[in-house]
Order: C-alpha cells, then structure tokens, then sequence
C-alpha cells in the first residue's frame, strides 16, 4: 500500500470519528435537560447523526487528498 493511500485513509478514518463523536455532546445535554424527551429526541436524532459520519468521512478524505497533494484518490 502507498504512503499516499495510507495516509488518505488514516485522514478519512479521523474524519469520521469526529463525525460520530462530536454530536455525543448534544445527547448527553439532552439526556441532563430534558431527561423525558431525550429518548424520542435521540430517535430523531439518529439519521442526523449518521449524515454527520459520512459528512465527516468526506471531509477527512477531501483533506487527505489535499493533503497528498494528489488531484485525484488513489
């Protein structure tokens, strides 16, 4: 595997963590504020927070590429 390759994958691998990760702040809010409706919030939150990951595993690839330095993924 390439050095480019491995790093592409590493960046997208980063990406999508902060994608799963950062929204774990606004559950634990809801879950403190409003301990009620946090469980039918957090159901609607679930597409939310899987269109975060792949949004998140995007953008890491992007920055991976750009990162490279190469036009296209390999």
């Amino acid at each position: 595997m390439s050095p480019h390759k491995i790093v592409i994958w590493i960046m997208t691998g980063i990406g999508g963590a902060v994608g799963l990760f950062a929204p774990v702040g606004v559950v634990k809010w809801l879950l403190e504020s409003e301990p009620e409706d946090a469980g039918i919030l957090t159901f609607f939150f679930l597409p939310v927070w899987c269109l975060l990951v792949v949004i998140g595993l995007l953008v890491g690839r992007r920055l991976g590429v750009a990162l490279v330095g190469i036009r296209r993924a390999a």
